[in-house]
């Protein structure tokens, strides 16, 4: 039986278009370790398991690695700014979700040198959509290569639910009902896919919709053939808007 743990990477994906995310932040210390998503000014969504630093640097705006002229840095410098779920168990399993405030907000109107929306928001699910379908994944996870990728890559995926998930899965996986999953039966797409805390997206009628949070899989990555299970965003929409709206900056 293949091993499972929190997912850092993105097989068989392929390079994102400049500007494709403009929502999906890097979190770094000496180099990049999570991804992330804007979902407001002042915050960052991502998944609780990568915040286990007090200090690091959050780049908005990032699509070569090797490249940081039109990024925006944030800088986290205690743990006060970092809000873990509280039912969190640590680990693999379910609640994996945190958020991060950053005391100088994002300037999202920015743009590139060649026009291109360098920085902005992504909308958390309306309700008014399935967060099933066609999706897609955003993060510089290692790729087949067993390697950082210098450029943004992104991966199209198919999200399915609780219980199609639950059934694809050995009997004894850490999943619970605030879980969705991407899988596509007999490869591995999505079987280790994005970086830990990235964005799974969904483009809807009403505009891209942040769906899902990469928090753990199976591992070999470019070997298990079981879905990729991430934190289903829509399952927290009262948790994030009582902690944003109730926060005090330190």
């Amino acid at each position: 039986m293949s091993l499972l743990r929190a997912i850092r990477r993105i097989i068989n994906g392929h390079e994102a278009e400049k500007g494709e995310a403009p929502f999906i932040v890097s979190l770094k210390t000496n180099s990049h370790f999570c991804g992330g998503s804007i979902i407001a000014e002042n915050w960052v969504l991502t998944a609780a398991h990568c915040l286990i630093f007090d200090e690091f640097e959050i780049v908005a705006g990032l699509h070569s690695r090797n490249d940081e002229s039109d990024v925006q840095i944030r800088k986290v410098t205690s743990r006060k700014q970092q809000i873990v779920h509280e039912k969190y168990g640590g680990g693999v399993g379910p609640n994996d979700i945190g958020l991060i405030y950053v005391e100088k907000a994002f300037n999202i109107n920015a743009l590139t040198r060649d026009g291109t929306a360098a920085v902005a928001k992504i909308d958390l699910p309306s309700g008014k959509y399935e967060s099933t379908g066609k999706g897609k994944l955003y993060g510089w996870g290692t790729d087949n290569s067993g390697y950082l990728p210098d450029i943004l890559n992104t991966l199209d995926v198919n999200i399915i639910g609780y219980e199609e998930c639950k059934n694809a899965l050995p009997s004894d996986a850490p999943i619970a009902e605030v879980n969705i999953c991407s899988y596509t039966a007999d490869t591995t797409d999505g079987a280790c896919s994005g970086d830990s805390g990235g964005p799974l997206v969904r483009v809807t009628p009403g505009g891209t919709e942040l769906v899902g949070l990469v928090s753990w899989g199976y591992v070999p990555c470019d070997i298990a053939e079981f879905p990729s299970v991430y934190t289903w965003t829509g399952a927290y929409d009262q948790w994030l808007e009582e902690n944003m709206n109730n926060y005090v900056p330190q």
